[in-house]
């Protein structure tokens, strides 16, 4: 074993760690809403039905808390994570705090939560940890994602 192979390069930036970075606004349209609920299956009375959703609890139609997985953000710090040679998607959790109703304009800010590596049966792995946090014109965090990726090497096969 050599000492490369002994203690590989855990190393990123820590500057980046809790920096939030603006990733812009979008607004929520009744018919983005009714898009999303088409392609997902999604038939919900209180995402869809004008009336029901008048008569609901939130007073009137509401997005799909999925929904917010398709808004596109701009950018975000990067911890330039030195260790592996591949990347892929580890993850996701969403916390929903509030109602999205249509009309609203959402702006979603992403911070580097955390980075952390971990060895499993497998080998050692690096994660990274983007929150995203979605916040209506009011200024109430209305959700919150972290998105974790995993860098870790991989042998490749010739």
């Amino acid at each position: 074993m050599t000492a490369e192979q002994a203690a590989p390069d855990l190393s990123y930036d820590e500057s980046v760690i809790g920096v939030e970075v603006d990733a812009g606004d979008v607004e929520i349209t009744r018919e983005q809403i009714a898009r999303y609920c088409e392609a997902v299956g999604e038939t919900n009375p209180l995402y869809l039905d004008e009336r029901a959703a008048a008569e609901g609890p939130h007073d009137g139609i509401i997005a799909p808390p999925g929904l917010l997985h398709t808004i596109q953000t701009q950018g975000w710090m990067d911890p330039k994570v030195k260790f592996g040679n591949t990347t892929f998607a580890a993850g996701s959790k969403m916390v929903v705090m509030h109602p999205v109703h249509a009309g609203d304009t959402i702006n979603a800010r992403v911070a580097i939560s955390e980075v952390y590596a971990k060895t499993g049966r497998t080998g050692t792995m690096m994660f990274v940890v983007r929150r995203t946090t979605y916040r209506n014109q009011h200024g109430l965090d209305v959700a919150t994602n972290d998105f974790s990726t995993v860098h870790r090497q991989v042998e490749r096969v010739q």
